[in-house]
């Protein structure tokens, strides 16, 4: 697995002590709505045709829009980066996390909720975690006061844990009767927190296959059980917008609703949109995902934002906005993204670049691919879906399916994004840190 990088950035060294702050009334309340494989094309107002998807079309409608938003190519390893600001690869792990891996989250990792709660604020996750499936990873080892979601154990199997018990055993974690519980347990902190900060990372474990829509949502769609799913999605984002309508915290909430990595194409499911290929893989269309955020007298309802963004810049964008500083000791490849939302005149590019080293590096319009590009998925799903060649270059302003190489008219460009390429390796490999492992047995 290779990582996501926005490159020739600064790393100012500040040294991170977490000071405890008195919540603020006038800091906002924070949602991150995160879907698990979800494609760019999925979403009403990034362009479906066949998918109904009101509460999200009107969190956009509210909200801005962005447009050019990037992940990791699959699950963990975006986790990974919303968690500590850093590409997954910075922070030793580029690979989906199995309960058998004995591995998860470092330790010394300096996590988002941690950050935010030196601020006041008090941090919630329901849903996926993927993390690290044993107990020394649980999410309330990790910055979270409170955690109603999925883990995995090799005895027991899957279960719903309640911070550190498991209160259900369950056959897998996309079956659709589980959303009422989460949903429930999601409504259930904002109501109790209503008085002061909080954050909360609703980790949704659809439309991960295999899709088994709750029985309100079976056949409602034109998309058989993805689009069914798609719609139980909605209902969800829904539920928690009229929760926070009813308690009176819209007007102070940052909504941020995004995907984990492209679609898992090949069987029927999701669409990446105007995007070539899906998960797994470092085409558009894998790490490149519908992006909303609404904020109430701070994002202009109805705007849209097509600059570079990612999801390493939720850590340091929720630091400013809680008024504290980010880990200065290591290495945090996102950028504050504040002046976006709030419509400031940017000279320059929060990001200019785009790079997952040894595979791909976008820079303004362009990309280039370093190494052969092949179909995402596992073997059987890619069909006819071609491959693309080390060295090819696309305009994705012109060309966003990545369908014409145009290198050989632009060696100059070529020739840049190699050497942007070989610079941002260097840096990484000499600032990474490692991955949580649990003891030799």
């Amino acid at each position: 697995m290779n990582l996501v990088r926005a490159f020739s950035l600064p790393f100012i060294a500040l040294v991170f002590v977490p000071i405890a702050c008195a919540a603020s009334p006038d800091r906002p309340n924070i949602v991150v709505f995160l879907t698990d494989d979800q494609g760019y094309g999925d979403i009403g107002c990034f362009g479906s045709e066949s998918l109904e998807t009101p509460n999200i079309d009107r969190l956009c409608q509210q909200g801005m829009k962005f447009t050019d938003f990037y992940v990791h190519q699959r699950c963990s390893p975006t986790r990974l980066a919303f968690m500590t600001g850093s590409h997954a690869h910075r922070a030793g792990c580029t690979k989906v996390i199995y309960n058998k891996d004995r591995i998860g989250i470092h330790a010394d990792e300096v996590t988002t909720p941690e950050l935010l709660k030196t601020a006041g604020y008090t941090t919630g996750i329901v849903g996926k975690w993927h993390l690290g499936e044993w107990d020394a990873f649980n999410p309330t080892r990790h910055g979270f006061d409170f955690f109603y979601g999925f883990m995995d154990d090799l005895d027991q199997g899957s279960g719903i844990y309640r911070n550190l018990e498991r209160v259900e055993s369950i056959k897998r974690k996309t079956d659709g009767q589980h959303s009422p519980e989460l949903l429930d347990a999601a409504i259930g902190f904002i109501r109790e927190n209503k008085e002061r900060p909080f954050f909360l990372y609703y980790a949704s474990p659809l439309p991960h296959t295999p899709w088994s829509p709750n029985t309100r949502f079976k056949g409602t769609s034109k998309r058989g059980a993805y689009g069914d799913v798609t719609r139980e999605i909605d209902w969800q984002v829904g539920e928690l917008m009229k929760t926070l309508d009813e308690q009176g915290l819209a007007s102070n909430t940052l909504i941020v609703f995004a995907s984990d990595n492209g679609p898992v194409l090949g069987i029927n499911g999701g669409d990446a949109g105007p995007f070539r290929d899906g998960k797994w893989t470092d085409f558009e269309g894998g790490i490149r995902v519908p992006c909303i955020m609404r904020w109430p007298g701070t994002i202009k309802p109805g705007s849209t934002n097509s600059q570079i963004t990612g999801i390493i810049d939720l850590l340091p964008t929720f630091c400013a906005i809680a008024e504290v500083d980010p880990p200065g000791d290591r290495v945090i490849d996102g950028r504050n993204i504040l002046p976006y939302l709030k419509s400031e005149k940017v000279e320059q590019p929060i990001h200019e670049s785009f790079i997952v080293p040894g595979s791909v590096i976008r820079h303004g319009q362009w990309k280039l691919l370093v190494r052969d590009l092949k179909p995402g998925g596992k073997s059987g799903r890619e069909g006819k879906r071609p491959s693309a060649a080390a060295g090819s270059l696309f305009n994705l302003q012109t060309d966003p399916g990545e369908t014409q190489d145009v290198s050989a008219d632009h060696p100059e460009i070529v020739a840049d994004l190699r050497r942007r390429m070989n610079e941002a390796v260097r840096e990484l490999e000499a600032n990474s840190r490692p991955i949580g492992r649990l003891p030799s047995r």
